[in-house]
């Protein structure tokens, strides 16, 4: 459903009649070109400026409440942080601020939740909702297609998030999750926390919790951008409509310290950008960016920008990924003369309007707007993610957005061995891998030894390949000892698991599993190792028994041994010897006939029988009868 634009008078009251009377002016702008900040309640908001992306040539701010940009010269807490500053240490920006949007009907009526210029997005006050750091190869972050991507070794990958919570209510937090890129930054807020309400008193929550993930490399070629991941999901009773996703920014170019360096901004849209994924295929790529329009003299010398990289599709979603809307307006106009939405009506109408306006190239104050979208219904419990990547890219040269489209398409990997499904039998797509990264194509992901009784080990294993394995080749090393293959030439390749019955009891070993690929290369295991329990030293009980004529005594020795058997009458007397001397490990039958040493019976009663080898001693109790 499109909205047509309201007269003012009939419109939810404007932003700033929003603010507390308590909030200040806090920047170096005017009040009519820049919003105010409300007053920030005491929350768990990280208002010092840390949460910065700093390992690549763009340095942003990322705050824990959705919104990207520190607002330079507004002399909040966070104002000093860089603010999409290119290149590195050069003061010159390219934002004042951005953040997410999402808008939606909430029984018919338009509502739409924002992290700027309206901080309506906000963290709860658990002291769980901060902002958490991490990178490539952290702790419990192993990913696809380490051997370890299922860091708890519970069955499932990365279902524990980063965000401080035991998502997977198993009495751990944050054991098992994808830690990404060189940078990465985890955070979690919601839009219908009391303080928000408090402050924007007619702000409709939407009642969405979103969980949000950036991150940046700093490898040289890939450096000029910082990705984004939005996981927005439903917690609220009802089903929301027509619902959009989109990022709102309000792109200021040129060095911070310069007065008005805001004033003389360009826009622009493309959506032509054409990027080779090579086996799958050329995409085109959405990119709405701003620039300063005479480029300051050359240190300003480049486009900053949006481009969409990912976001549901097909039924009930877009048909394809893309920028639905782009919108570019001016702080320093009306609503109705093209300048900022200041209610949900407004802001809502530009989403949903579903047009790409022209560039708008007259030097001025710009915001800009992409939205995606429609997606028909949000249901409760039902999730969107949502990606893109903020780039800065050298003047009318786009590499950059496509580096930061190829380090999302990532790489893909085959993991259910079937050569039949996916392009080469790769089906499983991982994200934010750069290309010139070479993860193991073949990763023997679990290896264990198990005893499974005092003569054999059960080795198993499992593996996600992403190229073809000709075999497997099982090594074994007793204690110390020098690796030695266990297979007689190599093992096919689904085995999946052998069973080593030429082990001695009571002796540790390592084993190692060796893949060999097609391409002649060959990727080996972690050790497993084992101890094979000695095996026990039995005396079974007789049978029969009661016994009249004769009866049969087995033993289990563990090893060779010196043996005696001998049966005693209930004063500890020896009445007869059933076998001694030196006997080989294993089982033996031995036949007691009822008579003593002297080749008479014994008489009716309770005897004891034993079995001592080496220092151990066993008795049990036999009854014979006349």
């Amino acid at each position: 459903m499109l909205y047509l634009r309201y007269p003012l008078a009939l419109l939810v009251a404007s932003f700033l009649i929003l603010i507390p009377a308590t909030a200040e002016v806090c920047f170096g702008q005017t009040p009519s070109e820049k919003p105010r900040i409300p007053t920030l309640p005491d929350r768990i908001l990280v208002l010092d400026g840390s949460p910065v992306h700093d390992v690549g040539e763009v340095r942003v701010h990322a705050s824990n409440w959705g919104m990207i940009g520190s607002w330079p010269g507004s002399g909040n807490t966070f104002s000093n942080a860089p603010s999409a500053e290119w290149p590195a240490g050069s003061y010159i920006e390219y934002l004042f601020a951005g953040g997410l949007w999402v808008g939606g009907l909430v029984g018919g009526v338009p509502a739409v939740s924002t992290a700027a210029y309206t901080f309506e997005f906000r963290p709860s006050a658990s002291l769980v909702d901060q902002v958490y750091y991490s990178a490539f190869g952290a702790t419990g972050g192993h990913r696809i297609p380490s051997a370890s991507a299922d860091d708890d070794a519970d069955g499932s990958l990365d279902e524990d998030p980063l965000d401080g919570v035991d998502n997977d209510l198993d009495g751990q937090y944050d054991e098992d999750f994808a830690a990404i890129s060189d940078q990465m930054l985890a955070r979690r807020f919601r839009d219908d926390d009391p303080s928000a309400i408090a402050i924007y008193p007619d702000h409709v929550p939407m009642h969405l919790s979103v969980r949000e993930e950036s991150f940046q490399f700093s490898h040289p070629d890939y450096d000029d951008f910082v990705g984004f991941t939005f996981t927005i999901t439903n917690d609220g009773a009802s089903t929301l409509e027509d619902v959009y996703v989109g990022v709102f920014a309000d792109g200021d170019v040129g060095y911070r310290f310069t007065p008005n360096y805001w004033t003389d901004d360009a826009s622009a849209f493309r959506n032509d950008l054409v990027v080779d994924h090579g086996t799958h295929g050329m995409q085109a790529y959405d990119f709405a960016y701003w620039y300063d329009v005479d480029g300051d003299g050359g240190t300003a010398a480049g486009y900053c920008g949006i481009v969409v990289l990912d976001h549901p599709t097909g039924a009930g979603a877009p048909a394809a990924v893309g920028v639905v809307t782009y919108a570019s307006f001016s702080g320093s106009a009306s609503y109705d003369d093209g300048g900022d939405p200041t209610n949900d009506f407004e802001r809502y109408e530009l989403m949903s309007s579903q047009t790409i306006e022209r560039d708008a190239t007259i030097g001025r104050d710009h915001r800009t707007l992409v939205a995606v979208g429609p997606f028909s219904d949000l249901t409760p419990g039902e999730t969107i993610e949502f990606s893109f990547a903020l780039v800065v890219t050298p003047r009318d040269d786009f590499t950059n957005v496509e580096r930061a489209a190829k380090a999302y398409h990532g790489r893909w990997f085959d993991l259910d061995g079937n050569p039949a499904t996916g392009i080469g039998g790769k089906e499983h797509q991982e994200h934010w891998y750069l290309p010139y990264e070479d993860p193991v194509p073949v990763a023997i992901t679990s290896f264990d030894a198990r005893a499974i009784d005092p003569s054999a080990v059960k080795v198993a294993w499992e593996v996600w390949s992403d190229e073809a394995i000709t075999g497997f080749e099982l090594m074994r090393a007793p204690g110390g000892g020098e690796l030695r293959s266990v297979t007689a030439g190599l093992m096919p390749a689904t085995t999946r698991e052998f069973v080593d019955d030429a082990v001695v009891s009571g002796t540790r070993y390592e084993y190692v599993l060796v893949a060999h690929a097609a391409s002649g290369s060959t990727f080996t295991s972690q050790r497993a190792g084992v101890t094979v329990p000695s095996a026990a030293l039995v005396l079974r009980q007789n049978a029969p028994n009661p016994f009249t004529q004769s009866t049969m005594i087995g033993i289990t020795l563990p090893e060779r041994a010196e043996i005696d058997v001998a049966v005693f009458d209930v004063t500890g007397r020896r009445v007869a010897t059933i076998a001694a001397g030196a006997r080989d490990a294993g089982e033996h039958d031995l036949v007691w006939n009822g008579t003593d040493d002297a080749g008479q019976r014994v008489g009716a009663g309770v005897y004891f029988y034993r079995l001592e080898a080496g220092n151990q001693t066993l008795t049990r109790k036999l009854l014979v009868m006349r």
